[in-house]
């Protein structure tokens, strides 16, 4: 598997734990919201075979430090890879992690090769054509759902209830890991006020603006406002390509690895 490395990157009012293992072309991993580097353990095992592939905790999650005070996503990263001096690579993120990835190649062009996106999830569409509205009123009432339920069973039912919404396909094996994920983030999921900040407009409004490479995926068992997202990112971004996996949900690197890993392999063999 080559080198492995593990630090906690000193940033601008905390830190960031981050781990490096492998050897070849780099990739960052960006996490979901409520996860942390160990949604990407699959993943990791056999990407570390042809990659160098770093993943982070985001601040709030895993093994970093709070959010105590405004800090900037992008800059985040951009510690994270020049610690490992990384000065090209290949971004993967997964829901929110998307949309840090793009936000990060908007602002930093120079620095990335592709960004892959899976899962992306941006909120609230601007200019929302009525199949948009519909499907994102559909995920705010779920969202409401899972609220209710944090307020009166606690962490572990809403979690059970979030994930089973959002991640349909998964075994019963991963769908107990990525319960567990969420109620050890629980300082994420019960966060007053959120520190991050990103681009300013944000880059869900300037997709035709990010010139990079981008892989756009979907899972076929995913909310259909995910879908629309990545129908939107694929329109708009000037040089992007889309695919639907099926049988896959919010997280096909644990529902359809299969598939997850042959697409992920062909767009760094694109990438080169």
């Amino acid at each position: 598997m080559g080198d492995e490395s593990k630090s906690f990157v000193d940033v601008l009012g905390g830190y960031l734990y981050r781990e490096t293992r492998g050897r070849g072309q780099d990739v960052l991993l960006l996490n979901a919201a409520t996860a942390d580097v160990r949604m990407w353990d699959t993943t990791i095992a056999w990407l570390a075979q042809i990659a160098r592939v770093t993943a982070f905790d985001y601040r709030d999650t895993g093994l970093s430090s709070p959010g105590t005070e405004p800090y900037s996503e992008i800059d985040d990263i951009a510690a994270v890879l020049d610690a490992v001096g990384v000065s090209s690579v290949v971004l993967v993120g997964c829901s929110e992690g998307a949309r840090r990835a793009l936000g990060f190649a908007h602002r930093h062009p120079e620095r990335v090769r592709r960004v892959v996106a899976v899962s992306g999830s941006f909120g609230d569409f601007p200019d929302p054509s009525p199949q948009e509205a519909a499907a994102r009123q559909v995920m705010l009432d779920r969202f409401t759902q899972i609220d209710s339920v944090l307020a009166t069973a606690g962490v572990r039912a809403a979690a059970e209830v979030g994930v089973d919404a959002w991640a349909p396909a998964l075994d019963a094996y991963h769908r107990r890991r990525m319960i567990g994920l969420e109620v050890a983030n629980t300082h994420r999921i019960t966060l007053e006020h959120y520190h991050g900040t990103e681009l300013d407009p944000p880059v869900k409004t300037r997709f035709a603006e990010v010139t990079t490479p981008i892989s756009v995926l979907v899972g076929g068992r995913d909310f259909e406002g995910t879908a629309l997202w990545a129908r939107r990112l694929a329109d708009q971004a000037p040089d992007a390509g889309l695919t639907v996996v099926a049988e896959a949900d919010h997280f096909p690197m644990l529902s359809a690895p299969k598939q997850f890993e042959e697409f992920l392999r062909e767009a760094l063999a694109q990438t080169g």
